[in-house]
């Protein structure tokens, strides 16, 4: 279901709420631009828009993040059907060449780093997350220059603890500091959501089916170029969502509708007109007879 406009949009508050979809979806603010989409209409990735790799700080490699993970990223994990995007995690012996090693798990990944990274403004994606121990679906910014912090978590799942993180990171390398909130209420298993971060100068509010679930109003909100970055990881033991276990489904997959991005329309400052200069006087010199001219 893709709507940019919803049909129950001129319908009273009172009958969507009885009708049952009154958070059916988000909404940028309404004079907001389209400024970057894909509805994954197609039937392979988009690679004007897309990579399948890693490009941030702290990874062993652009198909390995770190220690944290077990997975390694495989473009064949990248799917695009039927109008989604579908990135898959499965358990299977993989020989890494960046790097070289061996992987109990594959991953799906894509981001715009290169591509595509905007300041402020709206994102959301609708999507279904995968779930069970040790699977680590996210949904996340990080900085175009390949700094870190800061880091915005929009929607990251942790399995192993049924709980969704929105987080902000910020500080610096070697002492970053955590902006949480976790939410083990609602079902991103089994049900669709509308999930959204609306992002403006030091203010940066987390909507899910346009409820704001999280609001940082600090001046630690990030102000520089950021990308996108979907994934479905497998954690290791040392992650947030411990080791996989016979319980855990392989394949499993995290499942995106779309991918929308809106900026607020360009400040436009008149110019004051100049004030136009006085008109020149000319000077007049009279001679009288006799006079020597100076």
């Amino acid at each position: 279901m893709k709507l940019l406009h919803s049909p129950f949009a001129d319908l009273g508050l009172a009958a969507l709420t009885w009708m049952g979809i009154l958070s059916l979806q988000a909404a940028p603010p309404a004079d907001w631009r389209l400024v970057f989409s894909d509805e994954f209409d197609g039937g392979q990735l988009d690679t004007t828009k897309w990579n399948t790799t890693m490009e941030f700080a702290g990874t062993h490699g652009p198909r390995y993040h770190n220690e944290h993970y077990l997975s390694y990223t495989l473009d064949d994990d990248v799917i695009v059907g039927d109008g989604q995007l579908r990135l898959r995690t499965n358990r299977k012996v993989v020989s890494g060449e960046e790097p070289i090693g061996l992987f109990d798990y594959s991953q799906g990944l894509v981001s715009t780093h290169d591509k595509f990274s905007f300041t402020h403004g709206y994102i959301e994606i609708r999507a279904k997350y995968p779930g069970g121990k040790g699977l680590w679906p996210c949904f996340w910014l990080m900085p175009e220059h390949q700094s870190w912090p800061p880091e915005f978590d929009i929607a990251e799942y942790y399995g192993g603890q049924k709980k969704m993180h929105y987080g902000l990171a910020y500080g610096n390398m070697l002492t970053p500091q955590w902006d949480s909130t976790g939410d083990t209420e609602t079902d991103f298993v089994n049900e669709w959501h509308t999930i959204a971060l609306e992002w403006t100068p030091g203010r940066a509010v987390w909507y899910v089916d346009g409820v704001a679930r999280k609001t940082v109003t600090a001046n630690y909100v990030p102000a520089i170029p950021m990308y996108v970055i979907l994934s479905n990881s497998v954690s290791s033991r040392i992650g947030p969502s411990g080791e996989p276990d016979e319980a855990t489904v392989f394949p499993n997959f995290f499942q995106i509708d779309y991918v929308r991005i809106y900026q607020a329309p360009p400040v436009i400052i008149a110019e004051t007109p100049a004030k136009p200069k006085p008109a020149e006087i000319p000077t007049i010199i009279a001679v009288l007879p006799g006079a020597t001219l100076p």
